[in-house]
């Protein structure tokens, strides 16, 4: 289709970032667009690998996680052992893409990065897990990384900027220069390329904090 077309140039570069065996989850909000992108999945023949759910991230996010994580706790292994079916079924990378900025006051609470959510991807990442942000404006840019600087994301999370990454990339400013570490780009970033416009970039990574963490319950009480 148009979108693998205008991407068959890029480097996919996720194998610097993931492990060489992933499964795949994108949530989308939108009923008629996760059924869209599913469809697309089946016809590609990705079932099993990558899959779509249409859900309210800031409400179903905990709950989806933790079907996951007890799915391999009831795993059979190949010698019959419960919870050594070969996968931990660790969440090891999330991404979160041009959401809608909601500008408006009143609908600030629509906003997809919320205190809740970055306590969510605490509770189930291990350190090392990776959290990347992007957006074509920089003041929703702004939105989410300040949720992952302040209470549980200053606990349990830190922001990760190499000398090689911050740098004016995609004609960002140098602050949030961050090059895209997967190297392939959703298709409203080919065009916000193509138009010759600014993205703004970046990453976060899990700590070696436990949850829950003192500091945690501290911070939530003050």
């Amino acid at each position: 289709d148009t979108y693998m077309n205008n991407t068959r140039l890029f480097t996919d570069t996720t194998d610097e970032w993931l492990p060489s065996t992933m499964n795949y989850l994108g949530l989308e909000i939108r009923p008629g667009v996760s059924q869209y992108a599913q469809n697309r999945v089946e016809k590609r023949g990705l079932s099993g690998q990558l899959s779509f759910v249409g859900c309210n991230a800031n409400v179903d996010l905990d709950r989806l996680l933790s079907l996951y994580t007890e799915s391999a706790e009831t795993e059979v292994g190949d010698d019959g052992a419960i919870g050594d079916g070969g996968s931990n079924n660790e969440l090891k990378f999330v991404s979160i893409q041009f959401p809608d900025p909601h500008f408006k006051k009143s609908h600030t609470k629509r906003r997809v990065v919320t205190p809740a959510l970055v306590t969510t991807l605490a509770k189930f990442m291990n350190q090392g897990g990776v959290v990347f942000l992007q957006s074509d404006i920089k003041e929703a840019l702004e939105a989410m990384r300040e949720k992952f600087v302040e209470d549980d994301g200053l606990v349990y999370f830190d922001e990760h900027c190499d000398d090689d990454d911050c740098k004016i990339v995609d004609g960002a400013e140098e602050e949030y220069g961050l090059a895209n570490p997967l190297g392939i780009p959703t298709e409203r970033e080919v065009s916000v390329l193509n138009q010759d416009l600014p993205i703004y970039r970046t990453l976060f990574l899990r700590n070696d904090v436990s949850y829950p963490s003192k500091s945690s319950d501290l911070a939530r009480n003050l």
